[in-house]
């Protein structure tokens, strides 16, 4: 096992370094949301694109002063208070037109954030770039930096593809099995959640062509007046697409040769050092662990009293120690197997042995580094694709879903208790944790071989799908298909009027030769 694994890594070592760069390129990377899990997400990528000799300007709301030489940040700090507006209205119930509008409004804001910081307008004046990295979510007006600076676009997702990015991407992706994000279903629908799932996703169609796009055309031509292309043009000139996921989590899809599948490429391969006061609750720990957290943008802070009450009740009852992710530096009602702290280095608190549970709120980095540490998951989704990553998680028999709205203290022991004492959830994780991480290159090694590919080749457009080139309509022969279906119909509707005039004239008209003659 240990040949082979050394194997691997020499391969994986060659496939990366012995087609590097003969000279650094000068990328722009793109990455202005205010989630910090998605700037989390790509970090590492970038400071190793950074470390490999290629120099790196890149946009984002978590400038840091410690980024070492070949990478300068250019702080969008506007974003944070578009964050702040939208996380409040997230939480409403809406219907699907309803939703996709207010998201549509988000993205349009921090798209225009970009567009209009005085620093990036000094780039687009001054400088020059070869490659620009995108966080390509909703955000098209961005691709006018690609004809702009005469430069490809690689695009990064942080919560895998979609239905956009499969449609800009000319991806097959097959309504009957391939769920909408916002649905919560998986690949095994019944006919009644295929049949929603449909009129879900037509309805995003529909939206994003008929109102998404057309505001993020107004976008580009007020800041890129000389870029003439329409953004519906622009959005398919994506070289290549990271995608945060893999099938080990998820299902088998087909993928066009240009999207690559590197989820979980932000997961160190080796743990860090936890900080001595985490490290010292762990060794003084004679039970084992639960470690809490909601994430980075839903914050247990802000839970109603009621809500934090049941998690302390339940908590003091249990024969367990607690880490607990809250951003508070006091917890009314704390109890004393319970260790808060704002902050913690999640992945390297999942690699410890003790820490036999995950209780997390099941966005996609959290569900992946429970996946690569073999982690079993109490699921409390709130928003986005929390549900469906959870409801993923259960299905494949290593998680318990629970809701925030209906929980209860009973319930919350029973499914805690359930999962420490079931051994069957960590028999399931650790099997797919061991299919995740049989592969022969590591996500990151995976990214940095694509991302130089694309500078090697020059945008390598020999790798794009024919159907990139192509409008909806086209891609999915509605075009012809129209044609052929009118066609019928028309001699359908030809012969029909026709039997129709011969039984007239047959019977009718018999019947008026028979009134003349008597």
């Amino acid at each position: 096992m240990k040949c082979s694994n050394t194997l691997i890594s020499i391969v994986a070592y060659l496939a990366i370094n012995l087609t590097q760069q003969s000279e650094s390129a000068k990328i722009l990377a793109i990455f202005p949301f205010p989630g910090p899990s998605q700037y989390i997400l790509v970090k590492p990528y970038l400071k190793t694109l950074a470390a490999r000799g290629h120099e790196l300007t890149v946009l984002n709301a978590f400038p840091s002063k410690d980024n070492g030489n070949n990478y300068r940040d250019i702080p969008i700090m506007e974003a944070h208070e578009i964050q702040k507006y939208y996380m409040q209205g997230a939480v409403i119930k809406r219907n699907v037109w309803s939703d996709l509008t207010f998201t549509a409004e988000f993205f349009y804001n921090v798209t225009r954030s970009v567009l209009r910081c005085p620093e990036v307008q000094e780039l687009l004046k001054n400088e020059s770039f070869d490659l620009a990295i995108i966080e390509a979510i909703n955000a098209e007006a961005w691709y006018s930096f690609g004809p702009h600076f005469g430069m490809p676009i690689i695009g990064v997702s942080s919560f895998g593809s979609d239905l956009i990015i499969n449609d800009l991407m000319g991806n097959p992706a097959p309504f009957a099995y391939t769920p909408s994000m916002g649905s919560a279903f998986t690949e095994e629908m019944t006919y009644w959640e295929r049949l929603q799932n449909v009129v879900i996703q037509l309805l995003q169609l529909l939206h994003y062509y008929w109102i998404h796009l057309p505001r993020q055309e107004e976008l580009k031509e007020y800041y890129m007046p000389h870029i003439k292309q329409h953004v519906s043009s622009l959005r398919k000139n994506i070289s290549l697409f990271l995608l945060n996921q893999h099938f080990s989590l998820s299902f088998a899809r087909p993928n066009v040769p240009n999207m690559i599948e590197v989820g979980g490429f932000q997961i160190p391969s080796e743990p860090n050092p936890l900080p001595k006061d985490i490290r010292a609750i762990i060794d003084n720990s004679e039970q084992d662990i639960i470690y809490f957290s909601m994430g980075s943008n839903v914050k247990s802070k802000d839970f109603p009293p009621k809500t934090l009450q049941i998690f302390n009740e339940v908590f003091a009852q249990l024969p367990y120690t607690v880490l607990w992710k809250y951003e508070n530096p006091q917890l009314p009602g704390k109890p004393s197997n319970v260790f808060i702290n704002p902050w913690y280095p999640q992945a390297d608190i999942l690699a410890e042995k003790k820490v036999k549970l995950f209780i997390s709120h099941g966005g996609l980095l959290s569900t992946f580094e429970a996946v690569h540490h073999a982690k079993p998951m109490l699921g409390i989704p709130i928003f986005f694709d929390q549900n469906l990553n959870v409801n993923n998680a259960q299905k494949r028999g290593f998680a318990i879903k629970l809701d925030i709205a209906t929980l209860t203290p009973s319930l919350l022991k029973e499914s805690i208790l359930e999962m420490m004492n079931n051994g069957s959830y960590s028999r399931k994780i650790k099997e797919i944790s061991q299919r995740y991480h049989d592969k022969p290159m590591k996500p990151l090694d995976l990214a940095i071989y694509w991302t130089e590919y694309i500078l090697r080749y020059g945008g390598a457009q020999h790798i794009r799908s024919p159907a990139q080139r192509m409008n909806i309509l086209q891609s999915h022969s509605i075009d012809t298909i129209g044609v052929l279906l009118g066609g019928f119909l028309a001699v359908l509707s030809m012969t029909i009027w026709g039997i129709v005039k011969i039984c007239r004239f047959a019977f009718i008209g018999g019947e008026r030769k028979k009134v003349k003659k008597n």
